[in-house]
């Protein structure tokens, strides 16, 4: 049978007297009892409740065969006659309303049922005299109370079951969730029998009433474990933990709501106490044994800690050592597992609570309870893994320990980070955390295995984060890592003879490292390094320096590792320097050095290095270098000062050191000389420091600027090299002023410029007769046809070197006036150089071979008759320079200032003008520089006549141009039988015969009317004049056109006409065009011009024949043909 337990509380308003009073259970449909008549159950008054009444108890074995049946029943109080409890509720049927037993068969508990009622209500004895709305007010009221009667009875019930669990057993603790389900399932039912099972709705008293009335009971019973002055007796359940673990699983199965406060409170419920581990241990173990049959508490922590995620309540980390209890432990700490396993977090939403922003909470609530970690050692590695990135640092420094641990905690955490400016920050900071944690005595020796993981984890790491990190401005993160693999290298244990592990190489394990540091720098550095600015550069990235920096100065304790090390990460600084211009390379050593000076050695020599090698090219492309060394401190850079001395010397070892030339016209064209006299003068300091090569050049610069500067005072310098000073004169006495020879002059020397000055007039006199010279001779060869000139000492002296001679070998130096080695009188040394001023002159060279042809002629003629014969057998004699002058000379310059009076006058002819300017026609601009040269014989008289020669020759050369056009227009006017008013023509024709006959008419005959009258037909050109020709010499063709077409209408018809007569004759259609493109070509002289047309309307019809002239080229010919 099924053992039935019913549990109620009897109201006081029975009046029962325990003693004499009985309480029974009276039903409906349970075999064998009669309905209604029978009593089934006896229940005893069990215990006292003052004002509520008497809890009431009683149990009953009754037939199996009502399990999962409806059945009614009635409380039945044999007080006075005897009567049935009453139940507040309104009936539906005619019915009257009971209680309704429904024995579910999945919840019995060996065969028991605990039937868990509310308040046993007595009859009101006057309820039967109330009208229907009197009954209906009175249910309506009393329905508050009914509900409250039911909490007060579901409080005393769960007091009741909650009681079992005072003394801790698997048994008691499975009869508690029993009969807690079956007190759970009964009351939230709220059943009543109206005539049939219904939920007494009008209650409003369900499921949610039930779970605030456990919750709050729960909350009750906890409420002495969070106040510390209560004392143990009120503690239903003297453990905390199983405390904890009971409110857990009634929360999970019961589905029972759970705010954030509940949530946090049963968190601390569920954290350890702070006692002894084997306290611990011996509790947890107790609990595992009673709740292996009631729950999988591994599953419910789990569904706790997911509630507590999602809720942000953070006190789920206390819990995590007891989820860890029940979980199998981490059989190999070596090997590489997910995360959340590692991390004893399987199941666990917990990277959501990396992302909380209140990060200083989550750490607070894991300060609070650090104990926690003595009890379990996954707990460091699950908190590693939850909290926020931020926090990591200050809780690895508080918290962790175990190296191996802390390196792998970091090295899942930096998995797929996304690497914004804030993150990075929080790396650098965890990392250099670590970091220091392994300059800190270890928790534990490391053993060979522990730290070939702990290296193997710092190099994956270092790997991981070269990949991730692309900004240059956080090289600390790469860098630490590189460090880190360092420090973890140095902690290897002493060797164990036969260890595999340690058997193998540092330097194979850190090769690696090495390849990811210089793929980080290529992958981070994709600017170029310098930036260049007018006058300096910096760095690209500011931060590029440091970043080397760091990485270079990493020690291994390999000593012949961190050689390579560092000697591969210079060899890429260098490669990278050495991708600037050669220019940049140097400026960025000196302009940078500053922070360079800061830098590891090593770093700085490698920028020196560079900028010494770069010293050669840069020679080829900026030639003052120590211009912009000088900008910095050269004492600095006196390495770098020698390269630059040296390598943009001219002479190299193996040359010949006294080229003297070359030596010179560097120290004059060098821009940077003036700093290597510096360091003789003003800046003696640096002097010393530079190499001895260096100091060779200087030496070198040193003698031949002091030879130079003896001779010049002397004036025995050579002119080339006098020449070459002057050409950089101001390079010269800067120079000078910046050594110290110029405080070593003498005192009778005077200013070096003035002197200077004094040998420049004369080296100027020398090289103007030597061109001279050069012209008079070039001159005298060009008429060597007509008459041969003895030049030879001149000439002699004309093809001597100058350059190659000192100065007063070929100058009476300091003497006044100046004078030449030139063998010239000085009559004729001055017409020498006048003819070279005129040597540009075409009429000057007209002249000049006019006058020697001349002199050539009256030389022969001077000749006997008799000594001809001796004469072609011997060389004819040549004139000397004296009969050249007289000769040759003078009339050419006599005929050359005839000329320049006539034009000044206007009085030359025009047969002149024919014979003079022939060669000018159509290039006034050459006649102008030819009248402005002849203007050289008197520079100072005015040249205002110029402009106005110029255009009269001009308009004379063009005359019979305009001549011929003028004589084809009156031809094409006869030909046309014109009329009208020609007179304008006829003018010019008439001043055109008139200049052409004579040619004795001066220049200032082409008058302002002659030259507009000109202008009109300044347009008829070449091809033009050819197409009215041609009109002009078809006459009868003209007449014959004009006749027979009247006008252009006529000529389209009688054009169709031929058309059609041609037929398809190829040459008859070809004539029959070529007759259509001429007429209607001249169509505008022949249709548009009447008999009466004068001279303005014939130039008006000519525009349209020009423009079909410019159409068909072939006009003229087809005429003709």
């Amino acid at each position: 049978g099924v053992t039935v337990y019913f549990h109620a509380i009897l109201s006081k308003d029975f009046k029962l007297n325990p003693n004499i009073h009985k309480v029974f259970i009276r039903a409906q449909d349970i075999p064998p009892y009669t309905n209604w008549e029978d009593n089934i159950c006896e229940l005893n008054c069990t215990r006292h409740l003052g004002e509520h009444g008497y809890l009431i108890e009683g149990a009953v074995t009754l037939t199996k065969e009502i399990l999962d049946q409806y059945i009614p029943y009635k409380y039945w109080v044999t007080s006075g006659k005897g009567d049935y409890e009453f139940i507040y509720k309104k009936p539906e049927s005619c019915h009257p309303v009971n209680r309704c037993l429904m024995i579910k068969r999945s919840l019995l508990n060996n065969g028991e049922w605990h039937q868990y009622d509310d308040i046993v209500c007595a009859h009101p004895s006057w309820i039967k005299a109330q009208t229907r709305k009197v009954w209906e007010t009175i249910i309506g009221d009393k329905n508050k109370e009914v509900v409250e009667g039911k909490k007060i009875a579901a409080s005393v019930m769960l007091e009741s079951i909650f009681s079992i669990l005072g003394t801790w057993s698997r048994d008691n603790l499975r009869n508690f969730f029993c009969q807690l389900r079956q007190f759970h399932s009964v009351a939230v039912a709220q059943l009543v029998f109206d005539g049939k099972p219904k939920p007494w709705v009008e209650l409003n008293f369900s499921a949610q009433q039930v779970h605030d009335l456990l919750i709050k009971y729960m909350k009750k019973i906890s409420r002495p474990f969070f106040v510390p002055e209560a004392p143990p007796e009120d503690r239903v359940i003297k453990s905390k933990l199983a405390l904890g673990l009971t409110v857990l699983v009634v929360v999970e199965e019961l589905s029972l709501p759970a705010p954030k406060g509940d949530l946090a409170e049963l968190c601390s419920l569920l954290c350890l106490d702070q006692v002894s581990q084997q306290d611990v241990e011996n509790e947890i173990h107790h609990i595992k044994q009673a709740f292996a049959e009631v729950a999988n508490l591994k599953v419910e922590l789990t569904n706790l800690c997911r509630r507590c995620i999602e809720g942000d309540v953070n006190e789920w980390v206390w819990i995590l050592p007891l989820l860890h209890s029940f979980a199998a432990p981490l059989q190999q700490e070596h090997e590489l597992v997910e995360e959340d396993v590692w991390a004893g977090l399987e199941g666990l939403p917990f990277t959501d609570t990396r992302r909380k922003r209140d990060a200083a909470t989550l750490l607070e609530r894991m300060r609070e309870k650090k104990y926690l970690m003595e009890f379990d050692v996954t707990l460091v590695k699950s908190w590693l893994c939850v909290l926020p990135l931020q926090s990591l640092a200050e809780f690895i420094k508080d918290f962790s320990s175990d190296l191996l641990v802390t390196l792998q905690g970091v090295s899942y955490r930096l998995e797929n980070v996304d690497f914004s400016w804030s993150t990075c920050k929080a790396v650098e900071k965890l990392l250099n955390t670590v970091l220091c944690a392994l300059d800190e005595p270890p928790a534990r020796a490391l053993g060979a295995r522990s730290w070939q993981c702990c290296l193997s984890c710092c190099l994956s790491l270092h790997e991981r984060l070269c990949k991730a990190v692309k900004n240059v401005d956080f090289f600390l993160i790469p860098a630490t890592t590189a460090t880190l693999i360092a420090k973890v290298a140095q902690l290897r244990p002493p060797a164990v003879p036969g260890n595999a592990v340690q058997d193998v190489p540092v330097a194979e394990l850190l090769s690696g490292a090495l390849r990811d540091a210089r793929t980080w720098f290529r992958n981070a550095l994709k600017q170029k390094l310098l930036k260049e600015y007018l006058e300096h550069v910096t760095f690209s990235v500011h931060c590029e320096l440091r970043a080397w920096n760091k990485f270079v100065t990493i020690s291994f304790p390999d000593k012949q590792f961190t050689q390579t090390w560092r000697s591969t990460l210079l060899a890429d600084l260098k490669r990278r320097i050495q991708q600037e211009p050669p220019v940049n390379q140097i400026l960025v050593y000196c302009c940078q050095h500053s922070q360079i000076a800061q830098v590891d050695s090593s770093i700085s020599w490698c920028f020196q290095n560079c900028a010494i090698e770069a010293v050669t090219a840069a020679c080829q492309m900026q030639s003052n270098l120590l211009e912009m060394i000088s900008t910095y401190n050269m004492g600095q850079f006196s390495q770098l000062v020698s390269a630059v001395i040296v390598k943009s010397w001219p002479i190299r070892g193996g040359q010949s050191e006294g080229d003297f030339d070359q030596v010179l016209h560097h120290l004059l064209t060098w821009p940077d000389i003036k700093h290597i006299f510096s360091f003789n003068g003003t800046n003696r300091n640096l002097l010393d420091k530079l190499t001895d090569e260096a100091k060779d050049v200087m030496a070198i610069a040193d003698s031949v600027l002091t030879s130079v500067t003896d001779d010049i005072h002397k004036g025995y310098i050579l002119v080339k090299h006098l020449e070459e000073v002057f050409q950089h004169k101001k390079q010269f006495i800067c120079i000078w002023d910046t050594s110290e020879f110029s405080f070593r002059a003498p005192p009778a020397a005077g200013s070096l410029e003035e002197l200077l000055e004094l040998r420049h007039e004369e080296v100027t006199l020398l090289r103007r007769e030597k061109k001279a010279i050069g012209t008079f001779l070039s001159m005298c060869r060009k008429v060597q046809k007509s008459v041969k000139v003895d030049v030879g000492e001149v000439e002699f002296q004309h093809l001597e070197d100058l350059g190659s001679k000192r100065l007063n070998q070929v100058v009476s130096v300091g003497k006044k006036p100046l004078q030449t080695f030139y063998s010239l009188r000085p009559e004729l040394k001055e017409f020498v150089h006048k003819i070279h001023s005129f040597k540009d002159s075409v009429v000057f060279q007209q002249f000049w071979e006019e006058a020697a042809q001349k002199a050539g002629e009256e030389y022969v003629c001077d000749s006997p008759e008799e000594e001809e014969e001796e004469e072609e057998e011997e060389e004819e004699e040549d004139l000397d320079l004296d009969d050249v002058l007289s000769s040759v000379i003078c009339p050419c310059f006599d005929n050359y200032a005839m000329l320049y009076d006539d034009l000044r006058s206007g009085s030359l002819t025009l047969s002149a003008v024919d014979r003079i300017f022939c060669e000018f026609t159509n290039h006034p601009k050459d006649l102008r520089a030819e009248l402005n040269t002849i203007c050289g014989l008197w520079p100072e008289e005015d040249r205002d006549w110029v402009d106005q020669r110029v255009q009269q020759i001009q308009q004379y050369h063009e005359m019979h141009l305009t001549f011929d056009a003028a004589k084809i227009i009156a031809h094409v006017k006869e030909s046309l039988g014109l009329s009208g008013d020609f007179s304008i023509l006829e003018n010019l024709l008439h001043i055109t015969e008139k200049l052409e006959s004579y040619k004795t008419q001066k220049l200032d005959s082409i008058s302002p009317e002659l030259v507009q009258a000109k202008k009109l037909l300044q347009g008829i050109t070449v091809p033009r004049r050819g197409c009215l020709r041609e009109l002009a010499q078809q006459k009868e063709f003209v007449c014959w056109v004009r006749e027979a077409l009247k006008d252009i209408n006529e000529l389209k018809v009688f054009v169709d006409l031929a058309s059609i007569s041609a037929g398809e004759n190829d040459m008859d259609v070809d004539r029959v065009a070529c007759f259509h493109g001429t007429v209607h070509g001249y169509s505008s002289l022949l249709y548009e011009l009447r008999q009466d047309s004068g001279f303005e309307d014939f130039m008006r019809c000519l525009q349209k024949l020009w423009r079909a002239l410019d159409s068909d080229e072939a006009l003229p010919e087809k005429l003709v043909s």
